[in-house]
C-alpha cells in the first residue's frame, strides 16, 4: 500500500512537471507582439569566420546587423533591439544564446556571411534549426560552428560536443522545438526579401544544425548573405550600398513578420537604389557556374513561380493581376483539397512552400473583400491570415496593397 501512495505521488509529480511543460510551450507559441529581437553579427574579436581577399566575415556581419538594428529602432517605438556584440569583440558561441533567453526575446536573427571551396558557388540562403541532410548543410554547420573550438573551455561550455565530427550532429535529430513554425516564417520572408531585391541566386530556405539555434528559445534564423569566397559576390558585398540594400531588405521582412504576428500594417522602407549592380553580380556569377547550388529538397520546395534567379529579373506584374486568399491551414503531408478536414470550407486550394503544403481558401480582387470573408473563416480555423498572390506568385499583402494603388 505504501508502494503504491509513493507510485502515485510520482505519477502525479511527472503529469505537473508535463503539464506545465506543455503549458510554457503553448504560451511561447500563442504570444501576439514581438518586443525584444536580438540581433546576432556573428563571429567577431579573435573568430573572423570566413576571409575574402577584401575583407573578413566579421565585419560585414557586424555592418549589416547594426544596421538592421538601428532601422528597427528608428521605426518601431515598441521594439527593443539587444546585440550579441556591437563591436569587434570575441563573444563565445554559447553565450550568444544565453543573451538571448536571459532576455526573453521575441525573435533571434544571426547574420553570416558564406565561403565555400568551390570558388563558384554563389547567393544568399536561410536556415532554420533542424538536421541538415545534405553533405552542403553538414558543411555549412561545421563552418558556424567551429567557432567553439577557439573558445578556452569549449570542452564545458558544449558537453564536449565535436563541430567536426559527423557523429555529434546526431543529436539534433532529436530536435523539436515549439519556434519552427514560425521559424520558418521568418526565414522564408527574410529570404523572399532578399532574393528580390539583390537579384542573387536563391539558395532557398534550409534546415541545418547550428548550435546557437539548437539553444535559443524563440523563432530563430541564421542568414547566409553571400558567399566571400566568390570574387565577384565578394566585390559586392563589401560595398556600403550593397549592405544598406542587405539591411533594409532583412528589416522589411521583419516589418512583414511583425504585421502577421501583431496584426498591423506597418508600410516598408523603399528599397536603395542599387539593384542593377546586383543583377550583374547575379549574371556574371551563374555564367561562370554549372555547379549543384547545394540545394536541400528535403527541406525546401520554392512556391510554383516564386522568384528565382531568373525569375527576378522580370518586369513588375501588374496590378489587375493581384488576388488575396485566406491561408487557414499548413501540413507537411500532401492532403486532398477534399479532405475531411476541411469540410467546413469550399473553394479549397493548396500550394508548396518551404518544404510544407499550405491550404487557402477564397480567390479575392480586393483585400476588403478578403478581410470580410476571414472574418468567417476565423471563427473554424483562429490562426487563418490573407496572403497575395500576383501572377501566380505570393508576394506580402502590403506589396499588393502598394501595386493596387
Amino acid at each position: 500500500m505504501r508502494k503504491y501512495k509513493i507510485m502515485n505521488i510520482k505519477t502525479l509529480f511527472l503529469v505537473c512537471f508535463v503539464l506545465t511543460f506543455f503549458n510554457i510551450v503553448i504560451l511561447g507559441q500563442t504570444k501576439d507582439k514581438i518586443t525584444k529581437v536580438v540581433i546576432d553579427a556573428g563571429h567577431g574579436g579573435s573568430m573572423p569566420g570566413a576571409v575574402g581577399k577584401l575583407c573578413k566575415e566579421k565585419d560585414i556581419n557586424l555592418k549589416v546587423a547594426l544596421r538592421v538594428g538601428k532601422l528597427i529602432s528608428d521605426n518601431f517605438d515598441d521594439v527593443t533591439i539587444i546585440y550579441t556584440r556591437k563591436g569587434d569583440e570575441t563573444v563565445d558561441l554559447y553565450k550568444r544564446a544565453e543573451i538571448a533567453n536571459k532576455n526573453k526575446a521575441d525573435l533571434f536573427i544571426s547574420i553570416h556571411c558564406n565561403a565555400s571551396d568551390n570558388k563558384s558557388a554563389h547567393g544568399i540562403e536561410t536556415f532554420v534549426m533542424g538536421l541538415g541532410k545534405t553533405e552542403e548543410s553538414i558543411s555549412i554547420a561545421k563552418k558556424e560552428n567551429a567557432d567553439m573550438l577557439l573558445e578556452k573551455d569549449y570542452k564545458t561550455n558544449y558537453s564536449d560536443f565535436d563541430p567536426n565530427s559527423p557523429e555529434a550532429y546526431i543529436i539534433f535529430s532529436l530536435y523539436t522545438s515549439a519556434y519552427q513554425k514560425n521559424s520558418i516564417n521568418f526565414a522564408s520572408k527574410v529570404q523572399n526579401h532578399l532574393v528580390t531585391n539583390t537579384k542573387m541566386e536563391d539558395r532557398t530556405v534550409q534546415q541545418a544544425g547550428f548550435w546557437v539555434l539548437y539553444k535559443v528559445a524563440m523563432p530563430s534564423i541564421l542568414v547566409e548573405l553571400g558567399f566571400l569566397s566568390n570574387a565577384v559576390e565578394e566585390k559586392y558585398l563589401v560595398r556600403e550600398d550593397t549592405q544598406e540594400l542587405l539591411a533594409v531588405s532583412i528589416y522589411n521582412a521583419f516589418v512583414e513578420y511583425k504585421n502577421l504576428v501583431d496584426e498591423t500594417l506597418k508600410p516598408y522602407l523603399p528599397i536603395p537604389n542599387s539593384t542593377k549592380a546586383a543583377v550583374k553580380i547575379s549574371e556574371s556569377t551563374t555564367e561562370s557556374s554549372n555547379v549543384n547550388k547545394g540545394t536541400n529538397p528535403e527541406t525546401t520546395t520554392p512556391v510554383t513561380g516564386s522568384a528565382g534567379a531568373t525569375d527576378t529579373l522580370q518586369t513588375k506584374p501588374v496590378a489587375n493581376d493581384i488576388r488575396f486568399k485566406i491561408q487557414f491551414f499548413i501540413s507537411k503531408d500532401n492532403l486532398k483539397t477534399s479532405d475531411k478536414k476541411f469540410t467546413p470550407l469550399s473553394d479549397v486550394n493548396k500550394y508548396n512552400e518551404n518544404g510544407y503544403w499550405k491550404y487557402t481558401t477564397g480567390n479575392f480582387k480586393t483585400l476588403n473583400e478578403a478581410q470580410e470573408m476571414l472574418k468567417a473563416v476565423k471563427k473554424i480555423y483562429k490562426d487563418a491570415f490573407i496572403i497575395a498572390f500576383c501572377n501566380a506568385q505570393k508576394i506580402p499583402v502590403l506589396e499588393a496593397q502598394k501595386l493596387m494603388e
